[in-house]
């Protein structure tokens, strides 16, 4: 008889604090809700109430912590619902990502991710009774996966990535990803990861990277018209997805790149748009115009500060020229597929771990680089930009998106054939 794994102190120390201090969790998530500016009434969805009646029919929850792993689901969850019929509940941690589900997924049900205490993940899973439960690359909770589990309901880790915290504590992910029936991994190098820490073979699958699958961004036609008008002619490229940690490179890039071509203009795009006051404070030299302050473009427009949601598809189609942020600090890179649909040129930061064999695969290719320095980024502008500002390297990134575009369809059948046991 095969014997039981034993569960890691780590779980049983989380399972057990949860449960003595779950009032106390459950007061400190309520401030960060409502620090969050969520709507006070939505705070019950984390104590696991459901504020959407649950109707009948098959249902499948898909968990996206945050806009990240939302925006890659959009053909996955078409494919569930259209070509098999079920019904499907997405939650999320952040607004970000429920306001992209209200936003490109109108037809499934959002609620926020329960807290991992007893009673919030007792209701939740009560309530919704799902038939299969996916989590979308990382974020996966001890007593959602164990209770979950423990209901017989079969669970999928979805384009799984890289994870330091796997090869941190490789026992306690084991104990946990043990339960799940599959595992997609978004690399080669990802799916070797799980076998190295012990996982069955048979359990894991690799189809490519879902977000290659996603629909490129949408573009609203007037506000790009707009755009293009008050662009003009300028040379232009674009920071997109900035952090902090990427904002003094992206500045000394900018500087060098207008000692060199004084009419350059850089759009910029921080991931959260919060950090328009920092940038704004870092940049008092130079000629900034805002855009969530709808001030316009003019030719003396240095840089403009596209402190907005959901306009990266209106961006990219103003310029050939990308860079991506969260690639100078820790965030490990943000997704190159979104740029690459448009045909843009990309350039990156050094650590990109969250998509290294993407950003691997288009630099093999010619459709990107990767800089290890504002100075280095500069200088590579610079160079694209005397060359006329047409680099069209960028369409070999978009022939290999296309190439690509299968991995929803194999992993949606990959999860309906989990609910037919």
């Amino acid at each position: 008889m095969k014997k039981e794994p034993q569960m890691p102190l780590i779980i049983r120390l989380w399972l057990a604090l949860s449960r003595v201090f779950a009032f106390v969790i459950h007061v400190l998530a309520k401030r960060l809700h409502s620090k969050q500016g969520i709507s006070k009434e939505r705070f019950v969805e984390r104590l696991g109430v459901a504020t959407v009646a649950r109707t009948k029919g098959r249902w499948i929850w898909v968990h996206a912590a945050s806009l990240g792993e939302a925006g890659q689901i959009t053909q996955l969850v078409a494919h569930l619902q259209e070509e098999h019929g079920f019904k499907v509940i997405v939650t999320t941690v952040t607004e970000s990502g429920a306001n992209w589900v209200a936003k490109s997924l109108p037809n499934v049900v959002h609620q926020y991710l329960p807290l991992d205490t007893p009673r919030a993940v007792s209701r939740f899973l009560e309530n919704w009774s799902p038939e299969l439960a996916v989590f979308i690359e990382a974020d996966i909770w001890p007593r959602l996966v164990l209770e979950t589990a423990s209901r017989r309901i079969p669970l999928a880790l979805v384009n799984a990535r890289p994870s330091k915290s796997r090869e941190r504590a490789p026992k306690s992910y084991r104990y946990l990803l043990q339960n799940f029936s599959a595992i997609t991994c978004k690399s080669t190098q990802v799916l070797n990861g799980f076998l190295k820490i012990g996982l069955a073979r048979e359990k894991l699958f690799y189809f490519g990277d879902l977000r290659a699958s996603v629909p490129a961004l949408s573009v609203d036609k007037s506000a790009l018209a707009e755009l293009q008008s008050a662009i003009s002619n300028r040379p232009v490229w674009i920071a997109a997805s900035s952090h902090a940690d990427d904002e003094a490179e992206i500045l000394e890039a900018c500087r060098y790149v207008l000692s060199q071509k004084r009419d350059t203009l850089l759009i910029w795009a921080p991931r959260h748009p919060q950090r328009a006051k920092n940038i704004l404070d870092a940049t008092s030299d130079l000629m900034v115009h805002q855009r969530s302050k709808l001030q316009k473009i003019t030719q003396e427009t240095q840089i403009y500060l596209a402190d907005t949601f959901g306009e990266l598809g209106v961006l990219f189609s103003c310029s050939k020229i990308v860079f991506m942020g969260g690639s100078f600090g820790s965030e490990g890179g943000h997704n190159p597929y979104e740029p690459a649909c448009f045909g843009c040129y990309i350039l990156t930061g050094p650590h990109v771990q969250n998509h290294q064999d993407a950003i691997a695969e288009f630099t093999r290719v010619g459709a990107a680089e990767i800089v290890t320095s504002g100075a280095e980024l500069g200088t590579r502008l610079a160079q694209i930009i005397a060359q006329g500002n047409d680099k069209n390297d960028g369409k070999k990134g978009r022939a290999l998106v296309l190439e690509a575009n299968s991995s929803a369809s194999k992993t949606g059948n990959l999860l309906v054939a989990l609910t037919q046991g």
